[in-house]
């Protein structure tokens, strides 16, 4: 018996950052915006954790490259509700600053002898287990 072997063919994907949203939009009218161009793959609009309102700016991923292009090229720059839009390539995030923990190469004091004399209960850092 033998199998039907399918061709994989891989799915080429642009994502493009949409920056100056107007803070009131949904993914949906974002998608609408950028449907003229081609097929939209997926939508996103960042929102702060804390107060879920919008940062005003998304991102959208296009099935090909000439229309994600298309799009860039029609759309950076556009007005949309008194905001001039900002369209381009998105790219991975790099690593930034000090968010991992590292401390960029800084010499690090650390302040817990074991030997120390104050008893107060203040904290000057980790003495004797208190913090």
């Amino acid at each position: 018996m033998e199998t039907a072997e399918k061709e994989i063919v891989p799915v080429l994907t642009k994502k493009l950052y949409i920056g100056s949203l107007p803070y009131s939009w949904s993914v949906e009218q974002l998608e609408d915006l950028f449907k003229p161009f081609g097929r939209v793959t997926s939508t996103a609009i960042v929102s702060d954790q804390m107060t879920k309102k919008s940062k005003g700016f998304g991102f959208v991923e296009m099935e090909t490259e000439e229309s994600a292009t298309k799009a860039m090229t029609e759309l950076n720059g556009k007005e949309v509700e008194g905001r001039p839009l900002s369209v381009r390539e998105a790219k991975p995030n790099a690593e930034r600053g000090n968010r991992d923990g590292g401390n960029n190469g800084r010499q690090r004091y650390e302040y817990n002898d074991p030997n120390s004399t104050d008893i107060s209960g203040r904290s000057y850092g980790n003495r004797n287990g208190w913090w």
